[in-house]
């Protein structure tokens, strides 16, 4: 064995979006659990409540005017996107710049999408105008009206 050969091993893909998402959601609900975090990781319980923990996070990002580190932004969006999949269930398909990755619930002509990415860099950007809680809420009814939808 030579002295680099762990550069050779790679870390374990997941073998699902699904996978890979309830993946990076634990990794966020980790670093906020972590001494210091700006909130109480151990109340990131994956229910629509904990969903104020998240805006709080973001909301410390729109009062100091500071950009959200992209790797904050796509584990914050994650936690969002797989309190929904918990509620919901759906599958996870490729989107565009603004949405990478977007929730889908439901089959055929009662498919609500959920794009998640673009509505957490707007909270961090836009502030309270951008509501997580406000968003999230906007899903049930469109799910249980059995109507084709895409929720930004």
């Amino acid at each position: 064995m030579g002295m680099f050969d762990f550069l050779k091993k790679k870390p374990a893909m997941p073998a699902t979006l699904e996978e890979g998402m309830a993946s990076q959601a634990k990794d966020f609900v980790g670093a906020l659990s972590q001494p210091g975090a700006p909130i109480d990781g151990s109340r990131l319980d994956y229910t629509a409540p904990s969903l104020a923990l998240v805006d709080r996070v973001l909301d410390d990002f729109f009062k100091q005017q500071a950009p959200l580190p992209d790797d904050l932004h796509f584990l914050a969006s994650a936690y969002v996107f797989e309190v929904a999949r918990r509620e919901f269930g759906g599958r996870y398909l490729r989107g565009d710049e603004d949405n990478p990755f977007v929730l889908v619930i439901g089959e055929d002509e009662s498919q609500v999408g959920v794009c998640v990415m673009g509505k957490v860099r707007g909270r961090a950007t836009n502030g309270p105008e951008d509501d997580l809680g406000f968003f999230y809420a906007g899903i049930a009814p469109t799910v249980a009206r059995g109507v084709r939808a895409t929720i930004i």
